[in-house]
């Protein structure tokens, strides 16, 4: 008879070696919340960082902040993808598949590529303030009032401030998105629609300076939109013109946030902490005022030449410009740019591609100027550190991390590894470059081949959320 029950208690008599436990028994492969009486646990056994109760805290289950980290560890070598189009030059050129304008974009960048040697080093600088949009005396003070205040109230006026300033000094290119979004929705309504449309761009005033959004935010939010939700309404249009305006809608909050009267209302609520005195002293409104008028907007809002014909060749690469079995290619670079650019990242990143008298390379680079934190705080000593990746043409891709503080100074390079007859001479080219420009450096570490190949292996601080509650919506 079979056993149906599977019994495994032995019976006396049979020989208990032969008894094999019963597989329904323990725990399954897929069952993984046993009932545990002696305490409560959750569903499936899992902890709060997606785990079971023997691992360690790591990611939050499924959180915005684990994904990031996620998309970080796999996302693709921007500088192996970059080096491998960009040495390519002008054979991009004479493809045959560029139109007129797209070759016009790729070539305008390639020769903004072109530098000398003592060209580096202000191109570098410029990279850099560019990408650290509140800089200056203003926001240094703004900064030692964050780091010298308790006071929840003080810090979320002062991130409202810079919020609304810097919607001000980005006015300009947000107008600009806002007028591409309704150009965009032209191809998506009916031929009467799109002139109604094309007529009321003319009123927009494009050559409104940052702060003076008044008029352009009256006509967008009192005739532009009203018209547009009567188009939706009366066509029951559901699709891509309905998913267009919730993302003008955001951008006209943005403009109409960024007037230059919002700017002063935040500042003057300010000026009522005692915390913020006590590094603006008695600046009064109409001085602040006149401290915005001198503001060099562009600047303040990071614009950047090199960086505008960057852009302009990851577009026409995205576009298709370049060929469509280049286009994933180019997707994969702007990927991982806007990564580098998240919320979450506390770094700041650079890339760019030099041609040096004919010789061809690609940096990306990440830095921590302040690795301990505010160094406005008594006894911390800033600590930089600084991960660098970069390509050079016929000799292959390079890796450096520099750690550098008042108390000590590290330098590791893993070059690649067919240079490694030459390490005795990079090792004299270092130590001269850094005698040079009287910096100090204590250890000096080279190594053929290897080195980390993400910032989640250099730089800790990326991960200091995975342990804080986080959610995914």
């Amino acid at each position: 008879m079979a056993d149906v029950l599977k019994v495994t208690t032995p019976l006396s008599g049979y020989d208990n070696s032969t008894i094999k436990n019963n597989p329904q028994a323990g725990q399954g492969a897929q069952i993984q919340n046993p009932v545990d009486p002696t305490r409560v646990t959750r569903g499936d056994n899992r902890t709060n960082s997606g785990g079971n109760g023997e691992q360690q805290l790591a990611f939050q289950y499924k959180s915005n902040f684990g994904a990031f980290l996620n998309m970080v560890k796999n996302v693709p070598d921007l500088s192996k993808i970059f080096a491998d189009i960009f040495f390519q030059g002008d054979e991009m050129l004479t493809g045959g598949v560029m139109g007129q304008e797209a070759a016009e974009k790729i070539a305008a960048f390639f020769k903004a590529t072109q530098m000398n040697e003592e060209d580096i080093l202000p191109f570098l600088k410029e990279q850099a303030e560019s990408n650290v949009k509140f800089s200056g005396g203003l926001f240094d003070q703004m900064r030692m009032v964050m780091a010298d205040t308790n006071s929840v109230d003080l810090k979320a006026d002062v991130l409202n401030f810079i919020k609304k300033f810097n919607d001000m000094s980005s006015g300009k290119h947000i107008l600009g998105d806002i007028f591409r979004t309704l150009r965009e929705m032209e191809s998506f309504v009916y031929k009467q629609t799109r002139e109604q449309i094309q007529e009321m761009l003319k009123e927009l005033d494009m050559s409104a300076q940052e702060g003076n959004t008044s008029e352009n935010s009256a006509l967008l939010k009192n005739k532009i939109i009203p018209f547009l939700a009567r188009y939706i309404s009366a066509n029951h249009d559901m699709g891509t013109v309905r998913d267009k305006i919730s993302l003008l809608t955001v951008l006209i909050s943005r403009y109409e946030n960024g007037n230059k009267g919002e700017v002063l209302q935040a500042f003057q609520r300010l000026t009522g902490y005692q915390g913020f005195r006590k590094y603006f002293g008695e600046m009064t409104l109409n001085q602040f005022s006149q401290l915005l008028d001198q503001v060099d907007m562009d600047q303040a809002a990071g614009k950047n030449e090199w960086s505008d014909k960057f852009l302009d060749f990851l577009r026409t690469g995205v576009n298709g410009g370049t060929g469509l079995e280049n286009r994933q290619t180019f997707l994969n670079m702007m990927n991982s740019m806007i990564l580098n650019e998240s919320v979450y990242m506390p770094l700041l990143h650079l890339a760019f591609p030099i041609n040096i008298n004919g010789k061809k390379l690609f940096t990306e680079m990440w830095i921590d100027p302040d690795e301990h934190g505010s160094t406005t705080q008594a006894g911390i000593k800033r600590v930089s550190r600084i991960f660098v990746k970069f390509d050079i043409q016929g000799l292959g891709q390079f890796k450096l991390l520099l750690v550098y503080g008042e108390d000590a100074s590290s330098l590791q390079l893993y070059y690649p590894e067919g240079m490694q007859k030459s390490e005795g001479s990079i090792q004299k080219g270092i130590k001269a470059i850094f005698e040079q420009h009287r910096l100090r450096i204590d250890n000096l570490h080279l190594q053929a081949g290897g080195g980390p190949s993400s910032p989640l292996e250099v730089f800790p601080k990326i991960q200091e959320r995975k342990n804080s509650v986080d959610v995914r919506i």
